[in-house]
């Protein structure tokens, strides 16, 4: 099994060892591969509105040096684990920022049919409050990915480091970090896909309305031609 994480933050603080700590467990139950990116590193631009990825191609984006990488070990990847921390009671800036580059892959643009096979786990930690919004930012651009089944995990620490924390809450939140990482890994193994999410279907066909009234040059319309989604194909469907 092949996982793609992206960590929102450099810091290795609360959320990375939450991470660890889940990783590992996955690997208890077989034999697990991590490719990790860390934002900003690994995508340290901003998006420039400048369009381009939807309107002629995402291999045309200025920072496409970075997105392409990380893109294709998205694609090649079983699942992906998504990380971050909360800032100011949301995602932290590096992952809106990395979200922001990735709309051209909503399905009313180009989604790929890869994603609809995919399961993705957030995870994310706060010393105080926020994780919901936090991770809702996330799971909000997977769905309109296609992301097959978005699971999530939020820890309120009220300790700045993971040590400091009473000994009974840690054990708490490992066993929950235990339960979630097992029952994820063979969510992911099992290779069964849960039935869409009700709204990702349903947008997905108000979508092609629109889309086959596009004009003909549209590059989104020439996309969702080549896919068959016009005639019938459904990505909610393995091929």
């Amino acid at each position: 099994m092949e996982v793609t994480v992206i960590h929102g933050s450099p810091r290795k603080g609360n959320t990375y060892e939450i991470a660890q700590k889940f990783m590992r467990e996955m690997q208890t139950q077989g034999e697990v591969s991590f490719r990790e990116f860390f934002l900003p590193q690994d995508m340290p631009e901003f998006c420039r509105g400048c369009f381009t990825c939807i309107l002629r191609d995402e291999k045309l984006c200025p920072h496409a040096s970075y997105i392409q990488p990380i893109l294709s070990a998205m694609l090649k990847a079983d699942a992906l684990i998504f990380t971050t921390p909360v800032y100011v009671l949301s995602a932290s800036g590096g992952m809106k920022a990395f979200l922001d580059h990735f709309g051209f892959m909503f399905y009313v643009h180009r989604a790929r049919p890869e994603m609809f096979d995919k399961k993705a786990f957030i995870l994310s930690t706060t010393a105080g409050a926020g994780t919901k919004s936090a991770m809702k930012t996330i799971a909000t651009s997977l769905k309109y990915w296609g992301i097959n089944r978005v699971y999530s995990r939020g820890f309120v620490m009220h300790h700045i480091k993971w040590d400091a924390m009473p000994l009974k809450k840690k054990e708490r939140y490992e066993k929950t970090l235990r339960t979630d990482a097992v029952k994820f890994f063979h969510a992911v193994s099992s290779q069964k896909r849960c039935t869409p999410y009700f709204n990702t279907r349903f947008m997905f066909f108000m979508i092609k309305k629109f889309q086959e009234r596009a004009a003909d040059d549209s590059v989104d319309k020439q996309y969702w031609k080549e896919q068959g989604w016009f005639d019938g194909v459904s990505p909610f469907h393995s091929k």
